[in-house]
């Protein structure tokens, strides 16, 4: 969750706090040091619902042979009337960065190569009713890929998407492509999501994905990579140095102490 969707007064009695349940797969880090430092309590879902496969992940260098073995994959799967997300950091290319691939740019190319499977769009600039159309395209089965940038991150259920492609994956958080990766293996077909880096560098950094679907534990990691943020502010993540001595992705755990000791005490 971002951090104007938890900060604010309530609507009700101005002198009030508001009861709030804030629920995330992957907290971001601002929302995860507040949890930490007391702010909010904390309760950990550790289980799949029943019925979940697992989905398999795979991190993939972003050049032509990357590339050509994510096609293939996805061709595969499209043979076995699966549907594919594609999705992408940026809606249009730019100048500033062109190593980025763009939704609406790869749309033809995507097109033109998966000849005989139709094509979406979804992006964030698109009004409410095209982007309904474009969802209830994917759903029925009319598009069977559908490019999209992280606008489908939250709140979107295709039960029979069965394969996600993450273009340059470098450029998400570890807890937003957990949350991502979500939008997949929600039915009973085993799933797969890949993420394709375009740096070598970033590779290393993505295989958590590959290790964990645990959401706390790769919010934490997050955490610890990216920073806590302006606990005071709305910067939601970011190293920052009001607290010279110790950080709390590092030194979480004397925190965690502090706090049973002082409910130890609060007790007796």
């Amino acid at each position: 969750m971002g951090a104007n969707n938890l900060d604010g007064p309530s609507k009700g009695d101005g002198h009030m706090a508001p009861h709030v349940l804030a629920m995330s797969a992957t907290p971001i880090p601002r929302t995860l040091a507040l949890a930490l430092y007391g702010d909010m309590s904390l309760t950990q879902i550790t289980d799949l619902p029943p019925g979940r496969i697992p989905v398999e992940t795979f991190i993939i260098e972003g050049n032509d042979n990357g590339f050509e073995n994510v096609y293939k994959m996805m061709l595969d799967e499209l043979e076995v009337e699966g549907k594919v997300y594609l999705v992408y950091p940026v809606i249009e290319q730019s100048e500033q960065l062109p190593q980025l691939r763009a939704a609406s740019a790869d749309l033809e190319g995507i097109s033109h190569r998966f000849q005989g499977y139709s094509c979406g769009l979804l992006h964030g600039k698109m009004k409410s009713d095209e982007k309904e159309e474009a969802l209830r395209r994917f759903r029925s089965g009319e598009t069977r890929i559908l490019l999209s940038t992280q606008v489908i991150e939250i709140g979107v259920d295709v039960p029979d998407a069965s394969m996600m492609v993450v273009m340059n994956a470098e450029r998400f958080g570890i807890a937003q492509l957990h949350q991502l990766r979500g939008r997949v293996g929600r039915g009973q077909r085993k799933s797969k999501c890949i993420l394709l880096a375009s740096t070598t560098s970033s590779l290393n950094r993505l295989k958590v994905l590959q290790k964990s679907s645990d959401g706390f534990h790769l919010a934490n990691v997050d955490l610890l990579l990216r920073g806590p943020g302006d606990l005071l502010g709305k910067k939601q993540s970011g190293h920052l140095p009001e607290f010279p001595i110790a950080r709390l992705e590092i030194d979480g755990n004397i925190l965690q102490e502090a706090h049973l000791a002082a409910l130890v005490n609060i007790i007796l």
